[in-house]
């Protein structure tokens, strides 16, 4: 288990448990309940980076226990 930080850069930051073997779309509904948005809305990415496809693992991008992500929301514009 690691818990991931994922930061909406405009004050609020959550802690979100979960697995190394957790795809990013799953971890996204994870994130979706805790902050209220539809998964389908949330872009995941580190900063200066693309967003992460839904289909690739958490330990795939590296992601370990302490690490901070940041939280866009997908317009659709």
């Amino acid at each position: 288990m690691i818990i991931v930080t994922v930061n909406d850069r405009l004050g609020t930051k959550a802690q979100i448990p979960a697995f190394p073997s957790d795809t990013i779309g799953q971890f996204k509904v994870m994130v979706a309940m805790k902050v209220g948005r539809e998964p389908h809305e949330i872009l995941l990415k580190r900063q200066g980076e693309r967003p992460f496809k839904d289909h690739i693992s958490l330990g795939d991008y590296g992601i370990s226990n302490g690490v901070q992500l940041d939280l866009e929301v997908d317009t659709g514009d």
